[in-house]
């Protein structure tokens, strides 16, 4: 189409103009406009600056290619990272792939490794052609490309693996989470897309209810809760052509180091899993957020062998330490009880690292109360214990 083409020659253009510049300061860059650009092409430097930037830590793999084009703002904000986009690959491999909502292409980049040929489909025309540009500046040789909706994509037998990201906004950009306010709903397409020797993946906001999931969409075998320095990213579903009463649920977190911390559980598990309480030991346990996203509450508890500091507080303590732990781990130096005058004594050097659990203040109001600033070696824990009692924990990060 003829405005399509205009559009990816003026994104072209727009590449060759910020490889030439040296941008600290973007926002003065597109006030100033030393370059006297049309508002259309500077808006377009402008985020192909942006993008160059992003990319280096986001999609490193991508950021030695100096040619490829930065599609809108929105289709960067909500695609996977490399990282994500590599774990999830690691599930899958086939001859025929497909993404029915392919965005940036992410996740087909790295998914279509796994296969002999891939499809990204697109419905938005524009950014199907930017894509499909990159990715023949990239090398990648085994993908098509298409532009129809989801709901309209032909799934032949031969498609061995598909792959969807419904978009989680509305007509009006709003952010939607729920199965059936995204585009497509899987609820009303999961019976005509299971098939024998087909897997289906599935990636939603990190918000959606992990049971509602599992129930709208009937056939799920996995769920894999992909988190990168303790954030959550996504929430990735697995489906075949088969129903299993309690799917796995498997909690991921990419450390800052490199590391990976990996859990496993079913809710099943989780609710027979017996647990037993303790005042604070020598040691104190938080689990990361992608097993707290989980609700793997006992199922942590009853695997490590450790004790509940309380029903609600989600901390939990050992007399020695545990290796492997799927979060941070803390060396404990006393525990107090919550009084204001005691702790302003305590705590001499005005700093400190706090958390709450299951508390009546915010960290920042404690904070506020105390006259802290954040930071220092100490770690404080505000929380109940198992008779409610309002205590303070005083720890060091173990490393």
């Amino acid at each position: 189409m003829p405005g399509q083409k205009q559009n990816l020659l003026n994104h072209i253009d727009a590449v060759e103009i910020a490889k030439r510049q040296d941008v600290n300061d973007l926002r003065a860059f597109v006030l100033k406009n030393p370059l006297k650009l049309s508002r259309e092409i500077l808006q377009l430097v402008a985020n192909q600056i942006t993008f160059n930037q992003i990319i280096s830590h986001k999609i490193p793999a991508w950021a030695k290619y100096s040619e490829i084009i930065a599609p809108e703002k929105v289709s960067l904000e909500q695609s996977s990272s490399e990282w994500t986009a590599k774990y999830k690959s690691d599930y899958v491999s086939g001859k025929l792939g497909a993404d029915l909502t392919g965005g940036l292409g992410v996740d087909a980049f790295f998914l279509s490794q796994k296969f002999e040929r891939y499809i990204h489909n697109e419905p938005n025309g524009n950014l199907s052609e930017i894509v499909a540009f990159n990715f023949k500046k990239m090398g990648k040789e085994n993908i098509s490309f298409t532009q129809l909706p989801a709901e309209e994509f032909p799934i032949t037998d031969a498609i061995d693996f598909l792959y969807l990201d419904p978009s989680r906004r509305d007509l009006n950009n709003r952010k939607m989470v729920g199965i059936q306010d995204c585009s497509p709903d899987l609820s009303t397409m999961i019976e005509d897309m299971v098939a024998p020797n087909r897997t289906i993946m599935v990636k939603y906001s990190p918000m959606l209810d992990i049971k509602a999931g599992i129930m709208l969409l009937k056939y799920v075998h996995q769920v894999l809760i992909l988190s990168e320095k303790n954030e959550v990213k996504e929430l990735v579903f697995i489906i075949r052509n088969s129903k299993i009463e309690f799917p796995e649920i498997k909690c991921v977190n990419l450390k800052s180091n490199g590391t990976t911390q990996e859990f496993s559980f079913d809710f099943s598990k989780e609710t027979n899993a017996a647990v037993s309480y303790s005042e604070p030991k020598a040691y104190i346990y938080e689990p990361n957020a992608a097993i707290m996203k989980a609700g793997a509450f006992k199922s942590v508890s009853a695997y490590f062998g450790l004790e509940k500091i309380a029903a609600n507080s989600h901390l939990y303590t050992s007399e020695k330490i545990v290796n492997l732990f799927p979060g941070r781990t803390f060396l404990v130096s006393k525990v107090l009880a919550y009084d204001k005058k005691n702790l302003v004594a305590e705590n001499l050097t005005g700093k400190a690292n706090i958390a709450v659990r299951n508390f009546p203040f915010s960290a920042e109001e404690i904070k506020k109360q105390l006259k802290w600033q954040d930071g220092g070696e100490n770690y404080l824990f505000f929380t109940e214990n198992s008779f409610k009692k309002k205590i303070v924990i005083f720890c060091k990060k173990i490393q």
